[in-house]
């Protein structure tokens, strides 16, 4: 029974780190592409509002990626500690992406220093904008190297899984084959736009609350710009993040039929399988949905006619919890509030209402960071959550790789101390250091 419950502990704890570490990672892959670009413009117009953005927003950074330093090794720590047994697989099969990384995050660390320090020590001021180029380069590859390794506990492969199955032997290890599994590409497209489209769209939240505050209209310039810049991030991450999200949920079709078919709330395999809104999971089977006929198949498929996965055709041992059918539709749902809130910024920008002027408008920009960052975590549990019961697809159930011993608890509690203070520590940090270096008062036109 003890067993039982240091699982689903081992489950939270890792969860729980994931979930605040995914936010500082996002904000840390898009703030540099919003620096660069402020930075750019700054040369570009000659405008010293820009330069100034793009100062400060640096130091904001400098602390995230302190603190999303000091958050990866624990979380690296915690693998080790958590998931021993997942850990001696992967250190065998799959670890290579883990060093590779390790040389992304020295790019961007030295980079970073660089960048930092040498503000106003070239002649040419593009020269200092080529040093923030491999930060963001290194944080971008830090995130594909990672989820490669993610990707390989979804379509595992680089060595004889029979064989492994039989006996526990690991045979005809291919070190490399953990870069090219069969979801790797869409996995990490997918991961580092979804990445983007929070971070972007958590700077656009501070922006719109700034704005909302500020008084006079030298501030009000400096946050639209910086409103300006994040929604041309924002915008961009959010079409890449709905074309490879319908890709790797037609994928699942394939790859992983369990977790598509419970994402879709399919029972039995079908043709014109309907498109489910909503519903209820009782007894296993998902009820009072709403259905929109043919369009799953279409989908999945091409056709009106194609069969999509039903889970009854797997053991009930491997089947998925149903719960995130929901959590899909509620995935839908914040995406689909996040480009409709997008479109009418669009639209009205483009008949010239002045929308970044628009208390209504930057209230729903404030609201559209919330639902990213929903969105981001909401995507991410159903995507771990659907692979269960398995850590890695086929190969090895949590509870087989789960540390079940009570020694960890004390070690274990620290690390959620940790995390249940990072965020807002890091939020009183960036703000009290922001707070002492005010906006210069150049008077420029937004």
């Amino acid at each position: 029974m003890f067993g039982l419950y240091a699982v689903f502990f081992d489950r939270l704890l890792t969860g729980y780190s994931l979930f605040v570490h995914i936010i500082l990672a996002s904000v840390g892959m898009a703030l540099p592409i919003i620096i660069l670009l402020a930075e750019y413009l700054g040369i570009r117009f000659n405008d010293k509002q820009y330069e100034s953005i793009a100062k400060r927003l640096s130091i904001a950074f400098i602390i995230l990626f302190a603190v999303g330093t000091a958050s990866g090794t624990l979380i690296a720590f915690e693998l080790l500690l958590v998931w021993p047994k997942f850990m001696a697989l992967v250190s065998q099969v799959a670890i290579l992406p883990v060093y590779v990384e390790v040389f992304a995050f020295f790019m961007e660390t030295i980079f970073l220093a660089m960048y930092i320090y040498s503000w106003d020590k070239f002649k040419s001021k593009m020269t200092h904008l080529l040093l923030g180029i491999p930060v963001a380069l290194g944080a971008a590859l830090s995130a594909l190297f990672i989820t490669m390794l993610n990707a390989f506990m979804n379509t595992p492969n680089g060595f004889n899984i029979a064989t492994y199955l039989k006996n526990g032997t690991i045979t005809n290890v291919m070190p490399y084959a953990v870069f090219s599994t069969p979801s790797t590409s869409l996995e990490a497209s997918h991961v580092i736009s979804t990445a983007y489209f929070a971070g972007a769209f958590i700077v656009i939240a501070y922006a719109a609350i700034m704005l909302l505050k500020a008084s006079d209209q030298n501030k009000k310039a400096y946050y639209v710009k910086i409103l300006k810049l994040a929604l041309i991030v924002g915008i961009i991450a959010t079409l890449l993040s709905l074309v490879t999200g319908l890709q790797s949920i037609s994928s699942l079709v394939h790859l992983q039929p369990e977790k598509y078919a419970a994402i879709e709330g399919n029972i039995n395999p079908q043709s014109y399988a309907p498109e489910r809104l909503g519903g209820i999971p009782i007894n296993g089977t998902l009820r009072y949905y709403i259905p929109i006929p043919d369009i799953q198949s279409i989908l999945a498929t091409g056709s009106p006619s194609g069969t999509v996965p039903g889970l009854s055709s797997y053991p009930k041992s491997t089947w998925p919890p149903l719960i995130i059918h929901l959590m899909f539709d509620m995935l839908l749902g914040a995406s689909a509030l996040v480009t409709l809130i997008l479109a009418l910024f669009v639209l009205l920008w483009l008949l010239k209402r002045k929308p970044l002027e628009s208390k209504f408008m930057l209230s729903l920009f404030i609201l559209a960071g919330v639902l990213a960052v929903f969105a981001l975590e909401d995507g991410w549990v159903m995507e771990e959550l659907g692979r269960q019961p398995w850590i890695i697809y086929n190969v090895m159930l949590v509870s087989q790789a789960a540390n079940t011993t009570p020694t960890i608890s004390p070690i274990a509690v620290f690390i959620l101390a940790f995390y249940v203070v990072a965020i807002p520590a890091t939020v009183f940090v960036i703000r009290k250091v922001l707070a002492k270096r005010p906006v210069e008062p150049e008077q420029v036109s937004v």
